[in-house]
């Protein structure tokens, strides 16, 4: 097999593994330029590492109409005999969803294998700053 052919093989093969969910719920409000940003996760690590890209850094306000909201869950957790049984080929998800005054606008998710880490966390925040107005 070429070295071409094989580093082909290898992006298909590891394409997937990186596909992010993404919807917007409310489109006219996913239009309007979000100035800030107020943080709640389910989980602390995943949260601090969110905290320190520099995006986030920039929009982060402790008081903000609009919260990311990080949801986490790891399949190692999970205690389904059938889970267990099947296996995965990842390890966890995590999703990001946007919310104005319990009002969910915009969400995105992505299976991760291994720890959640910061390119994780990376590519949720640049597909959110694509899909979504930041005055940023």
């Amino acid at each position: 097999m070429s070295l071409i052919r094989f580093f082909t093989f290898l992006t298909i093969l590891f394409a997937g593994c990186s596909d992010i969910y993404t919807k917007i719920y409310d489109k006219e409000l996913a239009k309007k330029p979000i100035s800030c940003i107020n943080i709640k996760s389910d989980n602390l690590i995943i949260e601090d590492i969110v905290k320190k890209n520099s995006f986030i850094k920039k929009i982060y306000k402790k008081e903000c109409p609009y919260t990311l909201k990080i949801t986490s869950n790891y399949v190692t957790f999970c205690s389904s005999p059938k889970a267990k049984a099947l296996g995965s080929d990842f390890d966890g998800f995590v999703r990001f969803e946007i919310v104005q005054s319990s009002h969910l606008v915009y969400r995105n998710q992505r299976d991760f294998k291994g720890k959640f880490d910061e390119n994780v966390a990376d590519s949720l925040i640049n597909k959110m700053r694509r899909d979504l107005k930041f005055e940023y």
